[in-house]
């Protein structure tokens, strides 16, 4: 069977698509199968993204021009490539070497810093070339009225907290808040604290101190970890398979405003993940003989799926509050050719067990079937056992890098002693043999 090309691919999709569109008919599961296949290509580097949203948006007109552009598929923003692997292949050509992001040591601090508004928690200290980074969890009484600016009191709290490092060099701080809430009479805010490189180039200490009461801290950078590193290969023989089985779980999808509501149910979401295949297969990227064809994962999310996230949930909350000695600082930069990542760190709090990954390029959807598998994350303990890394909280940035946790199922006894932490992309994959901070 001769090969597709892949605009010409995505096209007969759009001209099945318009000539069965029609008023009693739902747009969106539709929609939804057309983007998950587009995605596909360009996250692949099988189309070029321009020419993928030049296909899109010609369909999305056609639509308009049948009456049809009032529904879910069409009027709120699908129909398009973005988020997904938007820029992906534009960050990944232009590579590592205008990075600023990329860790280049890593310390638990562990440190607590009283301010008029709050008390303020510092957890990582991370060095980069553009400077440094501390994140930092902060809580005090809620007063009964909600913040006009929830930044303030954090940009309050940063001046009356000084950082100076081994030269004598004082940072001036900016707080970048990621999140802030209410929980019961408390308020909370978490984020981190950016500063631009001292003039004395790389620190050895830093030392920070409350201006308004308590003691100075001094938390030691110490250079990356030494620890054994090696490539190895992704989880599965080709790029193509690696994306499907990371499509192929999901088996329902609803998207909702305050108005309306539309689902994509087992049906289509089967549907979907069948159009990506057969797509990819019909452009030569997916072999007709690879063992996901006939040994497929279970078809979608099932209990197991849901005790993971439940365990999760349950062991985070009951954590302790931040150990420094749970955490180690690792700053491990893994041989990968197509990608820069760097374990930033390791924590080990009984079997709950995680790391924080930096990445480059690293891009999010922000709904399925939008999926951009930059970076999945495995672990071997050391009697053997299998460990998933499950996502965990993320941040990225218009520059593509981004630093995300991922925790380890089935939970690690707390009798192991070190793990062996394979990061792979779609196309590569590396380790590092970890020690844990027992």
């Amino acid at each position: 069977m001769s090969l597709m090309d892949p605009a010409d691919c995505l096209r007969s999709l759009t001209a099945e698509a318009l000539a069965r569109a029609h008023p009693d008919r739902p747009l969106f599961p539709v929609s939804l199968r057309l983007m998950a296949v587009a995605n596909a290509l360009v996250m692949l580097g099988l189309l070029p993204e321009p020419q993928a949203e030049a296909i899109l948006a010609e369909h999305r007109l056609a639509l308009e021009g049948k009456g049809l552009g009032n529904g879910w598929g069409v009027a709120k923003g699908e129909l398009t490539v973005r988020p997904g692997a938007h820029e992906y292949w534009a960050a990944r050509a232009a590579g590592p070497a205008a990075l600023g992001d990329v860790p280049l040591s890593v310390a638990a601090a562990g440190v607590r810093c009283p301010a008029s508004v709050a008390e303020v928690c510092f957890g990582w200290v991370r060095l980069t070339s553009a400077g440094l980074q501390l994140s930092f969890h902060a809580t005090a009484p809620y007063r009964g009225s909600d913040q006009a600016d929830p930044q303030a009191p954090m940009q309050q709290a940063m001046s009356e907290i000084s950082v100076t490092d081994d030269s004598g060099h004082c940072y001036d701080w900016n707080a970048e808040l990621a999140g802030w809430g209410r929980s019961g009479d408390r308020q909370e805010w978490h984020g981190r604290a950016l500063a631009a490189a001292g003039p004395a180039g790389r620190p050895a200490w830093l030392e920070l101190t409350p201006t308004a009461a308590g003691r100075p801290a001094r938390v030691v950078l110490p250079s990356p970890a030494q620890v054994p590193v090696g490539t190895s290969d992704p989880p599965w023989p080709t790029a193509a398979e690696c994306y499907l089985a990371a499509l192929a779980p999901i088996t329902t999808y609803s998207i909702s405003d305050s108005i309306t509501e539309s689902t994509a149910g087992p049906g289509d979401t089967a549907e979907i993940v069948a159009a990506v295949a057969d797509s990819l297969m019909a452009v030569g990227a997916l072999p007709g003989t690879s063992t996901l064809l006939s040994d497929f994962p279970a078809s979608g999310p099932g209990w197991h799926t849901v005790l993971a996230h439940r365990w999760g949930r349950r062991a985070h909350r009951r954590a302790p509050g931040f150990r420094a000695g749970e955490h180690r600082g690792l700053a491990v930069r893994l041989p990968l050719e197509h990608a820069t990542a760097v374990i930033e760190s390791v924590s080990a709090r009984g079997e709950l067990v995680s790391i924080r990954l930096y990445g480059h390029p690293w891009v999010h959807g922000e709904y399925w079937p939008m999926i951009t598998p930059c970076f999945q994350v495995h672990a071997t303990d050391d009697a053997g056992g299998e460990h998933k890394g499950m996502p965990g909280n993320w941040q990225g940035s218009p520059t593509h890098e981004g630093s995300g946790s991922f925790w380890f199922w089935p939970p690690v006894e707390a009798a192991r002693k070190n793990i062996r932490v394979t990061v792979s992309t779609l196309w590569e994959a590396a380790w590092a043999q970890i020690e844990l901070p027992r």
